[in-house]
């Protein structure tokens, strides 16, 4: 949207002018005549107190009398005759020029003159009020607009309530010269959050995945002079060369990426450099650096920049895996939860949100992550920016904050991080079970049966378990005071999802991004996770710790008939899907039961 408004002045009357215009007036209306003259009438009207010889005109009453029908007549005015500023608002297309309600007989009537003074008085107070939520853009220019009005001074931007502070420039060349600094450490105790000056961002395509066609933003461009004579100081570094390095600091030599001569950024942000927009657009219109750019799956959006928003605001870039759940607790939510912890004592530094994940996240999606956020009140009280859906716009920041997604990071949060993280989920969410072990003790007191929460992720592309429903039913009559509820989908609210987990004393599940979830789950929780491959981060031993629980490992490479009793899943060779034989399952259910007995034993003996 445009938002760029001129301010525009009107050119006023001469005293020669208003002599002109005495000259020309006509007699007295027969309305205003004395009542005297006029024998019986059928219409009467009240008279005016005032005796028309004692009415006093000034000249200022004049002057507006008269501008106003110069105005009926459409007069135009020469640029030379230039008066200071009257009324931005005023136009001569708004007077309706020619209609019946703009006829001598109105604005020449005494009553209209004797309340001219008022009604200047309203235009000045509306005039004020107006420019009063206007705000100086960056560039401006003066110029006539060919009926007789004339721009002010700089142009002005409004505050759109749908919009965020920001500065449009339909022609990159336009942009003031932009210098980048950064990245600085936010947070020098805690690391991984930094922030940057005049830079800007932009979207990976090749990164895009199913079903959502997640395009998180994965460019910066980094406005550097100094390199404006490498020939690939546009082209972003391949991911292998960001994998190997992943423990580089931005700034070191060893950073430095010998191909293409310039440092390859941060995980989750790959550096670009430019002196310019318009540099940067050359720069990747090169043959060579577009074929670089496709072959290692690097191409950005925009291609070529042809506008730019500018936002003033302090920004966090909000980048995430819209598409697994357990990827942006782990990489993004996990790593920020230290500073959340810091922010909410200390104030965020950022106004605003920069996501381009998910459209809305904020404020009406339904994202997982992103409803978890909103829940949480991970951002305080920033606002989200808008952005629109075009290839051909470019979005710079003057300040921007960025939290590097390394899973190492999250080795920073506490027990007591965790627990506040939890209990502020666990409250929003209004989940029935606290966090704590005081409903241990309730539900034992109540005699309630074990819940073991199943999924066999029937829907997934691996790790399908097969037969479930059937190992199931084959141990009901063993355990009859176990509750087995088979959740059969996630493709639920995430509302939803937070109190089937909170309902579980044990988490019996093929592996998936489902598996996130367990943050809802009370302490002293039981997880079993069975894949042919790799298992989920809830499985870490260290996040285990941070929600007190207790994971089971069953893995197929256990299978074997001299050891039958050690519980064990059949894999095929593409690991599309596993199956568990019936002993194997009664085994493991036994091992579930046996497990949150002693957990609840601990607990109502007060250990």
């Amino acid at each position: 949207m445009d938002n760029h408004q001129t301010l525009t002045r009107r050119t006023t009357a001469t005293d020669e002018d208003i002599a002109n215009f005495l000259q020309r007036q006509p007699s007295l209306p027969e309305e205003y005549a004395s009542p005297t003259e006029h024998s019986d009438t059928s219409h009467k009207r009240k008279q005016s107190d005032v005796a028309f010889d004692n009415l006093n005109l000034g000249q200022s009453d004049l002057r507006a009398t008269f501008e106003l029908e110069r105005i009926e007549q459409g007069v135009e005015e020469d640029d030379d005759q230039a008066h200071p500023l009257r009324s931005p608002l005023v136009s001569p297309t708004s007077y309706n020029i020619g209609s019946p309600t703009a006829q001598r007989p109105l604005l020449f009537s005494y009553p209209a003159i004797k309340n001219m003074r008022i009604i200047a008085t309203f235009i000045v107070f509306a005039t004020v009020l107006t420019l009063g939520g206007v705000r100086r853009s960056r560039g401006g220019a003066s110029s006539d607009d060919g009926w007789g009005w004339e721009m002010v001074g700089e142009g002005l931007w409004f505050e759109n309530e749908e919009s965020d502070w920001l500065e449009y420039y339909p022609d990159p060349a336009r942009l003031p010269k932009m210098v980048s600094t950064g990245p600085q450490r936010v947070e020098h105790e805690l690391g991984g959050m930094h922030l940057f000056t005049d830079v800007c961002v932009t979207n990976n395509i090749d990164s895009a995945k199913p079903p959502e066609q997640d395009t998180s933003v994965r460019g910066l461009i980094y406005f550097d002079k100094r390199m404006a004579k490498n020939p690939k100081r546009c082209v972003p570094c391949s991911k292998k060369a960001m994998n190997a390095r992943a423990d580089d600091k931005w700034g070191e030599s060893s950073s430095l990426d010998s191909q293409l001569g310039h440092q390859c950024g941060m995980q989750g942000l790959h550096a670009m450099y430019a002196s310019s927009v318009n540099d940067w657009n050359d720069c990747t219109a090169e043959t060579e650096n577009r074929q670089f750019m496709i072959r290692n799956k690097q191409t950005q959006t925009p291609s070529h920049a042809k506008n730019v928003h500018y936002f003033e605001e302090p920004t966090l870039l909000l980048s995430f895996k819209a598409n697994d759940r357990e990827s942006s607790l782990f990489e993004f939510l996990f790593t920020y939860l230290p500073y959340w912890h810091v922010f909410r004592k200390k104030g965020y530094p950022f106004d605003s949100v920069f996501s381009k994940s998910v459209q809305g996240c904020l404020s009406h999606s339904r994202n997982w992550f992103c409803e978890l956020t909103h829940q949480m009140g991970a951002f305080g009280y920033a606002r989200e920016t808008n952005w629109e859906e075009t290839h051909a716009t470019l979005y710079c920041f003057k300040n921007l904050y960025f939290n590097q997604q390394t899973f190492s990071y999250s080795r920073q949060v506490t027990k007591q991080i965790m627990d506040e993280f939890r209990d502020e989920v666990f409250s929003h969410f209004g989940l029935p079970r606290s966090r704590g072990r005081k409903d241990i003790k309730e539900k034992d007191r109540q005699q309630l049966a074990m819940r073991i929460l199943l999924h066999a992720n029937k829907t997934g592309e691996n790790n399908r378990w097969d037969g479930l429903d059937a190992l199931v039913k084959s141990v009901k009559g063993k355990h009859p005071h176990v509750d087995f509820h088979i959740v059969q989908d996630f493709d639920i609210p995430i509302a939803e999802q937070a109190r089937l987990f909170n309902s579980a004393d044990a988490v019996l599940m093929a592996t998936g991004d489902h598996m996130a979830n367990s943050i809802f789950v009370p302490d002293d929780t039981v997880f079993v996770e069975l894949s042919c491959g790799l298992l989920s981060r809830t499985s870490d031993p260290r996040f285990m710790e941070l929600i007190a629980g207790s994971a089971i490992s069953v893995a197929s490479s256990a299978c074997s008939d001299s050891n039958s009793d050690v519980p064990c899943i059949y894999c095929p060779a593409d690991q599309s899907s596993f199956t568990m034989s019936n002993d194997s399952f009664a085994a493991l259910v036994d091992n579930i039961v046996q497990t949150h007995k002693e957990k609840t034993s601990l607990v109502q003996d007060g250990r």
